[in-house]
Parts: C-alpha cells; structure tokens; sequence
C-alpha cells in the first residue's frame, strides 16, 4: 500500500547505521521513505557558517554550532523539496524516531485535510495543556494547538503553504531550526501537534545527536538564555492573545 504522504528521511552520509535503523521501522508499520541527504554543518568551512549563520544577540543568546546550521540546512532543503514538488503534505523525518504502530492510521487521516490543516503538524511531541483543534475520529488521537510548540525536529509534517511560509523566512539563519519554528508569529506560521503523538525518540539514540556535544555555558552566556526564555515568553503569550483571541490563549496555555 502506498504512502499516504511522501516521507522524506533526512540522513547524514557518515550515519549509514541510523539510516538502516529508520528503513526497517518504517517498514514495520507499513511506510517508505526517500532519503534527503542532511547537510554536515562539521564540513562547512568556518568563513561560510560565519557567512550564512551571523550571530544576532536580540534573536537568539548564542551562535549557531556547525551541527545546528547542519540541522537548519536540511530542514529548509527539505522544505524547498516540498515545494518544488507541490506536494500537498509531506513528512520530514529524522533518522532517530521510533514510530507508534498507529503512525500510518494518522497519517491516512491527516493527508485529505491537507488544504484544511495547520502549516506545520508536528508528529514528535506533546506538552500539558494545549488548544484541541479537532479529533481524529478512527484513531483517537487530538490535534492540538500549544503557545509553544514541543522543543526537537524529529517528525515534521509539512503542508505546502506551510513549507512555503518557512522558505520564504528561514533566512538569515539566526537561531536552531527548531528554536525558529518556536517563533511561529514571524512567519505567520500555525503549528499544532498530534496528541498522544505517534512518533518518539529512539530509545537507543535518545541523547545521542550528530549535531553535537552541548558545550558548557559560562554565566554570561545563562544570563543572555534567561534573558532569552523571559522575552520569548512574553511575546509568545502577546503574540497569541493578540492573533487567536482570550478564550484560544487559555485553552492553548491551560487546556
């Protein structure tokens, strides 16, 4: 059976293994994909990630690492992928997921809402609370709006207005890719999340990330992240008071 949806694997070369791992969990519950070679931020010269990825202090507390470029360049390759293609939803999958029995089933429900549904469903996260936009009746599982989106990249379920909205904002590259999606207002963006969500982190690779080790920050660098996190929360609650009304910024804060 065909996919409901095109899925596309974003890969690195020097991660072969990753790569099998995905192909056969896939095929367990009855998907294919094409892989989309992810970008190596760690082979870019550091000129270029200078180039393409100027540290800006008001947008994000600290430059880019070369695996977080790598991370944003793919996203955004395979976004354009998208919409090259026309695709009316499509799938970005990163090599470390564990699929749910119940991904294909979501999916197949999802794809004849394509025109209907959010830019951005994302598949790999669910927080507390959160706005239900509508419930998906075979499965069971919500759709639901937060005021932050779930933090991580690992399944993202692109519609193409959505895709084309991203591509149209995603440069210059100023903060990790999905850092920036947590800025949804910027690109006008709507994201929501399927909850229970159908895909988590591997568990063999949970902590394991080819972006890179997190180096230890110094006290400036917290005292500019806890500067960041107390302005990112104020505009968030600003930005959805004023764009979705009282009673959606309670639901989507409170439940």
């Amino acid at each position: 059976m065909p996919n409901p949806c095109p899925i596309l694997l974003v890969n690195l070369d020097r991660s072969p293994d990753r790569l099998a791992s995905a192909v056969r969990q896939l095929a367990a519950v009855g998907l294919t994909a094409e892989r989309l070679t992810a970008t190596d931020g760690c082979a870019i010269p550091e000129e270029e990630l200078r180039r393409i990825a100027r540290w800006d202090p008001g947008a994000f507390f600290k430059p880019l690492s070369p695996g977080e470029v790598g991370c944003y360049l793919s996203h955004l390759a395979a976004a354009e992928r998208i919409v090259r293609e026309g695709w009316p939803l499509a799938l970005v999958l990163e090599d470390d997921f564990a699929p749910s029995p119940e991904l294909a089933q979501v999916l197949a429900e999802l794809a004849p809402m394509a025109d209907s549904l959010p830019d951005l469903v994302r598949l790999d996260g669910a927080m507390r609370g959160g706005e239900t936009l509508l419930r998906l009746p075979l499965c069971g599982a919500r759709l639901v709006r937060y005021r932050r989106p779930p933090i991580r990249t690992t399944a993202m379920l692109w519609t193409l207005a959505g895709a084309r909205r991203f591509v149209a904002v995603a440069r210059p590259l100023r903060r990790p890719v999905d850092v920036q999606l947590k800025h949804w207002w910027e690109g006008g963006l709507s994201i929501a999340s399927v909850n229970p969500p159908p895909i988590q982190l591997h568990a063999e690779q949970a902590g394991v990330s080819t972006i890179g080790e997190r180096r230890t920050r110094s006290r400036s660098e917290r005292l500019r992240q806890s500067a960041y996190h107390l302005r990112y929360a104020l505009r968030s609650n600003w930005e959805m008071l004023r764009r979705r009304g009282l009673r959606a910024w309670l639901r989507a804060n409170l439940g």
